[in-house]
């Protein structure tokens, strides 16, 4: 079985068996956030930020000079 990404429902049973406070339930908790985080921000996204930033940091370089 390969690796899988933390899921909500996966990080609820490991804070039901561990408890809320265990390092390793909170950590699952803040991984299933974030993978859950990142889906959404996959569809949205159209790489024209990307591009804008990667030109402004070549331009910020050239005014320090």
């Amino acid at each position: 079985m390969g690796p899988k990404q933390m899921d909500e429902k996966a990080a609820a049973r490991i804070a039901k068996s561990r408890g809320k406070s265990d390092g390793f339930a909170r950590r699952a908790d803040m991984a299933a956030r974030n993978n859950n985080d990142n889906k959404k921000g996959e569809g949205s996204s159209d790489g024209a930020s990307r591009k804008d930033d990667s030109s402004q940091k070549k331009n910020d370089g050239g005014q320090d000079k």
